[in-house]
């Protein structure tokens, strides 16, 4: 296992019981980022403190740095996630999604997402691909924990999307190790 896996695995013994971890998948691209659960989001996991802010970047902090600049805009919370590979399988097969990465690191990924209408009929994720480039986006897996912070959040892997599938019920993102 590569040091930086071990080094992961020592910083997980603080968090307890590793079942009540959430895989979130934050999709990045040009027009900024939306983090994707199988259910709701905490707010407290992906907040101002992790680099996401809601702020135009003009308020001065301490003289030295603008609030929100190097920051991305917050696109959406999504509770979309039908299948996350293997992050989702291990979760459903008895294993946590932190054994699964302890066992190994993978270098594909496909995430699939519901594509079920929005409030104007229109398929959401499909309207998403057709406005914001999804192609070449980095995708990185990470694990919340409930009734924790954003300190607690980590990284378990990234990916950079290399392929987009849309079909009527769901829309595929097949990616590659980054």
């Amino acid at each position: 296992m590569k040091p930086a896996s071990l080094a992961f695995l020592n910083e997980m013994e603080k968090h307890g019981d590793l079942n009540q971890a959430l895989v979130l998948f934050a999709l990045s691209n040009a027009n900024g980022v939306r983090f994707f659960c199988r259910r709701g989001i905490p707010e407290a996991l992906v907040g101002q403190s992790g680099g996401v802010w809601f702020l135009d970047g003009t308020w001065v902090l301490d003289g030295s740095v603008k609030l929100g600049e190097d920051s991305e805009a917050l696109l959406g919370l999504h509770d979309w996630v039908l299948d996350g590979g293997a992050y989702s399988q291990g979760r459903f097969l008895g294993l946590n999604p932190l054994d699964l990465f302890a066992r190994n690191e993978l270098s594909t990924l496909s995430l699939r997402l519901s594509n079920e209408p929005d409030a104007e009929g229109h398929p959401r994720m499909s309207r998403i691909a057709a406005t914001e480039p999804l192609v070449n986006a980095r995708l990185d897996v990470r694990a919340g924990f409930e009734g924790q912070t954003l300190a607690d959040v980590l990284q378990l892997a990234s990916f950079r999307v290399t392929r987009v599938v849309e079909r009527k019920e769901d829309v595929t993102l097949e990616c590659e190790a980054a």
